[in-house]
């Protein structure tokens, strides 16, 4: 077996090779190194995983075979390891898509003589099974003790849930049972371009969490003794982490003008995503192209003042508790949609907004989403001076399904019944049939832009609209001149409050309250892009 020698890399990457967390996501633009830390991480455990099967997953086989195979063999190569051959390389540890010497151990679950071919196999019994997502049989059978997945923003969130982590199930008699990464999940990527990709986003919203949980239990035992914090810290693996790095962070092994080759290469737009790793807020075909995070976004923000006692008191400058609320509703038996709104002065302002999906429950309140969605509304606002509102949305809320409701009523009616038995007064907006497409695409983009002198500047706080501005900046346009929004992310996309639905409210109250600004115009395919670090 070859001697293992010392290997240079840039910090990510020895932060992402150094971190016991079973899901760590590397997500990189070209040159930052993220298929060599891959390679690197393989190197890292094939020796504390004998016998155990992991599976490198990518689009199709021929990424896998051109790009991924290249670089763990390189990065095995840097850190010492070298691919067996019997007249060459005796010494070598490990075969890549044949079948091993007879003498070396085997993985527990073996792979049959013509699955060898979408192995990596080492001298130990570890095995990386290569299974794309294009080729069902490079995953038949699998039980396996990891995951790692190349340019996972290309992959189906459902080929990762239903094909790979069912197969997360090795064996608790193997050595490495209690190993901190063992079911580990593994992800390498460039920035997403779509909806669907943004899946690989997810673990950076655990990431953050799971540190400000982390950082409390410290700061919480170290008053109580000092250095059992840090104890606690080293007793209790991390559960995620989550990296971003551009060919900067690993410029010390690149040439010195490979960034500005690939500037000059490349349209700004893909030199932005592609290289320097930045997120696509809005794509080429946007539906929403007016959509300007500058003009049309806010953050929450507050009026302070002392009381008679000196002690600062505050108040929202953002949602007024003496003014009219206006609700937007879109219907759908897997999600519903209320947006929260308030016209101030100048301003139409989307000050907050919250979705419901189905739950497998026992009682009709958790089973009804129009029930819990009022609910919401009614406790968050319960402390509203004006309790009136008018209430707008889907045309499609006056009809009836025992999906939303057993009892069959309504939508817009189960919905206002909730209020009203609350205390609120409820008024009827909704427009009775769907806007012509050409009309509403024109309108809405007309109100973000603020082209529009007489009409009320769109502003959407950022704060407590999350999904909803994601959603908004991933709406694309069709583009067969129909002026009709792309839907299939409703049918696609891992968290389906990031598909199109919330733009839907959006838009039913928008009309209904503006369509009179609605001018003439003519098919607009504008191709801004809108990218934030």
């Amino acid at each position: 077996m070859s001697r293992t020698q010392h290997v240079d890399i840039n910090p990510k990457q020895w932060k992402f090779l150094k971190s016991r967390a079973k899901r760590k996501s590397f997500i990189g633009g070209r040159g930052s190194g993220k298929s060599t830390v891959m390679g690197l991480q393989v190197g890292d455990m094939w020796m504390e995983f004998p016998r155990a099967t992991w599976v490198a997953a990518g689009l199709t086989y021929v990424q896998l075979d051109s790009i991924v195979v290249p670089a763990i063999r390189e990065a095995l190569e840097m850190q010492g390891y070298h691919e067996y051959d019997e007249k060459t390389q005796p010494y070598g540890v490990f075969v890549i898509q044949r079948q091993p010497p007879k003498h070396w151990k085997t993985p527990y679950k073996k792979p049959g003589k013509k699955i060898y071919q979408y192995c990596i196999t080492f001298i130990n019994g570890y095995t990386i099974r290569l299974v794309s997502q294009d080729n069902k049989e490079t995953h038949r059978g699998l039980s396996i003790d990891g995951i790692l997945v190349d340019e996972s923003a290309t992959i189906s969130w459902e080929f990762i849930e239903k094909i790979l982590v069912p197969a997360l199930r090795g064996r608790k008699d193997a050595p490495y049972y209690n190993h901190p990464l063992q079911h580990g999940i593994f992800d390498f990527s460039s920035a997403s371009w779509t909806i669907e990709g943004n899946w690989i986003y997810d673990t950076e919203v655990k990431y953050k969490a799971m540190l400000t949980e982390r950082k409390r239990k410290y700061d919480e035992l170290e008053k109580k003794e000092e250095g059992s914090g840090k104890q606690w810290l080293l007793d209790n693996p991390p559960e995620y982490l989550f990296l971003e790095s551009t060919y900067k962070d690993n410029q010390q092994f690149l040439p010195d003008d490979y960034g500005k080759r690939l500037k000059d290469a490349m349209d700004p737009w893909k030199f932005a995503v592609e290289v320097l790793n930045q997120r696509v807020v809005k794509l080429p075909n946007a539906y929403y192209h007016s959509f300007n995070g500058d003009v049309n976004l806010y953050k929450t923000a507050f009026d302070y003042r002392a009381d008679a006692t000196g002690k600062l008191e505050w108040s929202s400058s953002d949602y007024h508790a003496d003014k009219l609320i206006e609700l937007s509703l879109d219907f759908n038996a897997d999600i519903v949609w209320c947006l929260v709104c308030q016209e101030y002065g100048k301003e139409f302002r989307i000050i907050n907004s919250e979705f419901k999906k189905p739950t497998v429950v026992n009682t009709e309140l958790e089973q009804n989403i129009l029930k819990q969605l009022a609910k919401w509304f009614i406790d968050t606002y319960a402390d509203h001076l004006e309790k009136k509102v008018h209430l707008y949305g889907d045309p499609n809320g006056n009809k009836r399904s025992a999906t939303t409701d057993k009892r069959n009523k309504v939508f817009f009616k189960e919905f206002e019944d909730e209020l009203k038995a609350a205390g609120w007064k409820v008024f009827r907006r909704e427009s009775k049939s769907y806007p012509h497409p050409q009309d509403r695409y024109s309108l809405v983009n007309k109100l973000l832009s603020g082209s529009e002198e007489k009409a009320p500047r769109i502003k959407i706080n950022q704060n407590t609209n999350k999904s909803f501005i994601i959603s908004l900046n991933n709406t694309l346009v069709k583009t067969d001149k129909s002026f009709s929004k792309d839907k299939k992310s409703e049918k696609k996309a891992k968290l389906r409050e990031w598909a199109t639905d919330p733009t839907d409210a959006f838009d039913y109250i928008l009309y209904a309250k503006y369509n009179h600004f609605i001018a003439k115009t003519k098919w607009s395919n504008t191709g801004i892009i809108t990218l934030r670090k």
